[in-house]
């Protein structure tokens, strides 16, 4: 079994940048760079940022129902074309535009012949594309599948969770009108809805304690079904795989519904529901051994400081508010991940055994015994050398450089031998 060590990996504190550096088809010639990733097979969940949203349009055309399909160029392609040229593995894409936790949560459970299911239906996010919601809940069992002989599987999902979130807890309070919403299908013209609709702060201002209350129990809702669906995961994953969630940019920092303006609840309560959400994953990594959070990429890889929305609905690295990152930060981010699994797989020399070595000290030759990782097989430490002299320390450098390994049974045998002459020592 591959020996694991517990770390969240930061994107930022990658040794190897790619953003801007290598283009889709160099991922092929870079691959050897990776050739300690042992996975044979990769499978990969989550919403529209890992299944590839904006890379190809004509795919988003003429299916845009969008479920389980392998978009080339989304950083889960490029990590699987990785694999597949060192390792030949399989790539089971089990990503969907537009989709969100509790439809994993509720697919996973159906795939695992949960008796009763997680189903939430009184939601305006499913109803808006409910043949979309209800092909990818389907997919349980092929999705359970895939995870139950994979070595790999990553996870990227819940922004869309907290879209609903905000919604559903706008909507709540009465702040905003549901069936208007929902009847808009211009970005801007929803911009400006809301902005108009936030002007009902002024007048009422108990509407802002409503929507603070609806954003807490939302986002525990988010936070229970990441939970689940993790833990999911790991159950129907075999033993020794790991399991990588990606964490997002919080690209909504600083930015602002109105020109010149200090505040935005829009805004603020979507990036406090981001930061809670990569926080809480990173935590739910620590309680599994081969669970890893990686951390998101910088804002600045995609956006400037305090850009507004308008900006980043018109910005041609963007699509919709921006949130999805273009041909180069997918690239960036699969450098990163591919890093981050190097970083993982980088043998930590937890399974070790004591050979004996025959060596030369300064009062002649003895047997040291020697622990090897029986990982890797490299010289972990070195022992002391036990002579009919005495027993002595001996530095690394002073080991002759010609030494034989002894099998198992012949180093059995002097261990024994050895043993007994320092017993005999010792009574004397």
């Amino acid at each position: 079994m591959k020996k694991k060590f517990k770390r969240s990996i930061s994107l930022a504190m990658c040794a190897v940048l790619l953003f801007g550096v290598l283009g889709t088809a160099a991922f092929a010639e870079e691959s050897k760079e990776y050739d300690n990733l042992p996975y044979k097979c990769y499978t990969y969940i989550g919403d529209s940022i890992p299944w590839g949203y904006g890379l190809n349009p004509d795919i988003e055309t003429s299916d845009p129902n969008s479920v389980c399909l392998r978009v080339e160029g989304a950083y889960t392609d490029l990590v699987g074309k990785v694999l597949e040229e060192n390792n030949g593995a399989a790539v089971h894409a089990a990503a969907s535009s537009g989709s969100r936790l509790c439809d994993y949560r509720a697919a996973l459970e159906k795939g695992m012949g949960v008796e009763n299911p997680y189903n939430r239906t009184d939601d305006w996010f499913g109803n808006r594309t409910p043949e979309r919601t209800e092909l990818l809940r389907s997919k349980g069992e092929q999705m359970c599948a895939w995870i139950s002989e994979s070595d790999l599987i990553s996870l990227q999902c819940g922004i869309n969770d907290i879209t609903a979130l905000l919604v559903n807890t706008l909507c709540a309070s009465g702040l905003v009108d549901i069936n208007k919403i929902t009847a808009i299908d211009d970005a801007e013209a929803v911009l400006d809805y809301l902005q108009f609709a936030l002007s009902s702060l002024e007048a009422d201002p108990n509407v802002l304690g409503n929507i603070i209350s609806g954003f807490k129990s939302e986002l525990t809702g988010i936070r229970e079904n990441a939970a689940a669906v993790v833990g999911d995961v790991v159950e129907i994953a075999p033993e020794d795989a790991d399991i990588v969630i990606v964490g997002y940019s919080n690209l909504l920092a600083g930015m602002r519904v109105i020109p010149g303006t200090d505040f935005s609840l829009i805004m603020d309560l979507i990036d406090t529901a981001l930061v809670s959400l990569n926080d809480y994953y990173s935590s739910i990594a620590d309680d599994y051994d081969n669970v890893y959070y990686v951390d998101a990429p910088d804002a600045s890889v995609f956006f400037s400081e305090g850009m507004l929305i308008t900006d980043a609905i018109s910005d041609e690295r963007g699509i919709l508010l921006g949130l999805h990152p273009d041909a180069e930060g997918h690239e960036y981010i699969a450098g990163c991940v591919l890093d981050a699994l190097k970083e993982i797989n980088t043998c930590r020399h937890e399974h070790t055994k004591t050979v004996l070595e025959r060596v030369k000290s300064t009062k002649g030759y003895g047997y040291m015994g020697v622990q090897v990782c029986t990982d890797c097989g490299k010289v972990v430490s070195m022992g002391k050398v036990v002579t009919p002299f005495g027993t002595f320390d001996v530095p690394e450098k002073t080991v002759n450089s010609i030494v034989v390994n002894i099998g198992n049974a012949v180093s059995s045998t002097l261990s024994r031998l050895i043993n007994g002459i320092c017993s005999i020592s010792a009574k004397r």
